[in-house]
């Protein structure tokens, strides 16, 4: 492989003068370009040539003719090297230039820095380095559903009534074949969904009837219905008894059923507006199948407002045909606002 010879060249950086080319790098020194010296071959055009990452020679042809002789400084023979320039500009201009682009790099990444940080906190969602400990907001206790044991007991029966304090309805109740379970027999606080039952009895169906220790109940009960539910006002009452019986369905019926529709109305519980949707829950096939004692279970879901701000009382009540249901006509009977 053969490599340009040292010599003086014209500036391949674009100034109108000679550039020393030491045999593999341009150097520092340069020289003005004499009128009679010979002239360029090949071609080249000063302005049409773009440096990319400094000028390197290629193959083994010299840019220019012999080397012009100049009367201020003789042409080194090739191989030596070039004279070096004394004046201290260009290295003192190189030097400001670095200073400058190490500047404007700093000076950008402070504003690239800055405007970041300003994006950081403007963009919702973006998660942040933690704050020192000594400017963190102490985390708030989040409520947690009481546990069960401290569920407020159901109110015992009192003259032949059951009173409820929370829903400030009261009921009939039908005698000691009905008992009042414990809270935490049938609420679960963590359900957001399901009701918290703040009064009501119940009776036994069957014992065991799924063969996993399950019982099949009779169940009178009261609530204040949960906010799961959307309440605006009396006129969302139809829908909404509705809309609950729908949601609890899957829950207090679960084997395989037909649902039929007895009534459907508005009532008046004492002076206050009410809706009523009495149904008939039909388990025959499933029964026959499974050898259950019940066949049918009549139930009811009344909702009673209770003023504006604050949830309608919820009253459920569902007894299977194995026990006697004219306690469910009894007690809708006797539904009273405190």
């Amino acid at each position: 492989m053969t490599t340009t010879p040292a010599g003086w060249y014209p500036d391949p950086y674009g100034s109108p003068q000679l550039r020393w080319w030491d045999g593999s790098q341009w150097t520092d020194a340069t020289h003005p370009m004499e009128q009679s010296g010979s002239q360029p071959q090949g071609g080249f055009q000063q302005g049409g040539f773009q440096q990319q990452g400094g000028f390197q020679p290629q193959g083994g042809d010299q840019l220019w003719g012999p080397s012009p002789q100049t009367a201020q400084l003789p042409v080194p023979d090739f191989g030596s090297q070039p004279p070096k320039s004394s004046s201290p500009w260009p290295l003192l201009l190189g030097g400001l230039a670095v200073v400058v682009v190490l500047a404007v790099v700093a000076v950008g990444g402070l504003v690239f820095f800055r405007t970041q940080s300003a994006d950081v906190v403007a963009r919702p969602g973006t998660e942040t380095t933690a704050p020192p400990l000594d400017h963190t907001v102490p985390p708030q206790e989040t409520e947690s559903p009481p546990p069960q044991q401290q569920l407020t007991e159901l109110p015992q029966p009192s003259g032949g009534r059951i009173s409820d304090s929370v829903t400030g309805l009261s009921y009939a109740y039908p005698g000691q074949q009905w008992i009042v379970p414990k809270a935490a027999e049938i609420n679960n606080p963590n359900n957001a969904k399901m009701p918290l039952w703040s009064s009501g009895f119940q009776a036994l169906s069957q014992q065991n009837f799924d063969g996993r220790n399950g019982d099949w109940v009779a169940s009178v009960f009261a609530a204040p219905l949960p906010s799961f539910f959307p309440y605006s006002g009396p006129q969302d009452l139809r829908n909404l008894t509705g809309a609950v019986l729908i949601a609890y369905e899957g829950d207090f019926y679960s084997p395989q059923h037909t649902r039929k529709i007895l009534s459907n109305k508005a009532i008046k519980v004492s002076d206050r507006d009410a809706w009523m949707t009495e149904f008939e829950m039909d388990f025959t096939e499933e029964s026959k199948r499974n050898g259950w004692k019940w066949k049918t279970e009549k139930g009811v879901f009344i909702l009673v407002d209770r003023g504006a701000g604050q949830q309608p009382a919820m009253f459920y009540a569902s007894v299977p045909d194995n026990l006697d249901q004219s306690v469910l006509q009894r007690v809708v009977d006797s539904l009273q606002v405190s």
